[in-house]
């Protein structure tokens, strides 16, 4: 109760989750009592519709977490050929992209062992695509490149010096293409972010376009090499229109953000 009780003060306050306990202590609990209780986290070709044409993923008869169904339909308005996710944790999502668009090549990293060996328990077919990875270390040549490369619900939890501000410019040196961030706007102020590692010389790409991706309630930040046709984001409050407001968690979003020394000035 006592390990409950701290772990649950370190989630809310300090957050920065113990990764090392992340799935003995909340990970498989959470699957099991928070997502599979309500919705499909394995996802049959059978139970899907994908419209390439339209971006869209339709279900049939089974219901997915918003956020989830936000990530298939990236890839289908997005056409990549190979995807990464940062933190992929149980391997769910990496499944059901490489279930849903076989010829995507796919891969998966996270600095949990427990969590990849759990999701190649749940994922047997992931054996050899999913490996270590901590985006909060310096970049690394051998981590995986991708045509998009994305995120869900991990950045947010990132809060130490400007690790977060690591973990970004990591996911832009892996991507070749895009990059999406589905993630709790309030926790980073992410548009700010972004554009001042952008012109501050962080980011290895010339170019870079800032969108809203939304489907069905679930909102995500795209960002291209290449303008798309949907609308620009420019600021952090577009992202935050419609929802609650929590002043601790914008407040620990500027102090991060402040931590920020870009570009080199003489």
């Amino acid at each position: 109760m006592f390990k409950r009780f701290f772990y649950k003060k370190r989630r809310f306050y300090d957050d920065d989750f113990d990764w090392d306990n992340y799935t003995s202590d909340s990970y498989a609990r959470r699957i099991k009592g928070d997502v599979e209780s309500k919705f499909v986290t394995k996802v049959d070709p059978a139970q899907v519709e994908i419209d390439v044409d339209a971006g869209l993923v339709r279900l049939k008869g089974v219901n997915m977490h918003p956020n989830h169904k936000l990530l298939l339909e990236a890839v289908a308005y997005l056409r990549p050929v190979s995807v990464h996710e940062v933190g992929c944790g149980g391997g769910d999502h990496v499944a059901n992209i490489a279930r849903l668009f076989p010829e995507c090549t796919v891969s998966g990293g996270d600095r949990g062992v427990s969590q990849l060996q759990m999701a190649t328990s749940r994922h047997p077919e992931l054996h050899g695509k999913v490996g270590v990875q901590d985006m909060t270390m310096p970049y690394c040549s051998r981590w995986p490149m991708a045509d998009l490369v994305y995120s869900q619900a991990v950045i947010m939890h990132i809060h130490t010096a400007v690790s977060h501000l690591v973990a970004l410019s990591n996911m832009f040196h892996c991507a070749r293409r895009n990059v999406l961030l589905v993630e709790n706007t309030q926790c980073h102020n992410f548009v700010e972010d972004l554009t001042a590692l952008h012109q501050g010389g962080h980011l290895p790409w010339n170019t870079m376009h800032l969108h809203v991706f939304e489907r069905n309630g679930a909102r995500g930040i795209l960002a291209s090499k290449d303008a798309l046709d949907l609308p620009v984001l420019i600021s952090d409050g577009q992202l935050r229109e419609g929802v609650k407001l929590s002043h601790r968690r914008l407040k620990r979003a500027s102090d991060d953000s402040a931590r920020g020394l870009y570009g080199f000035d003489t």
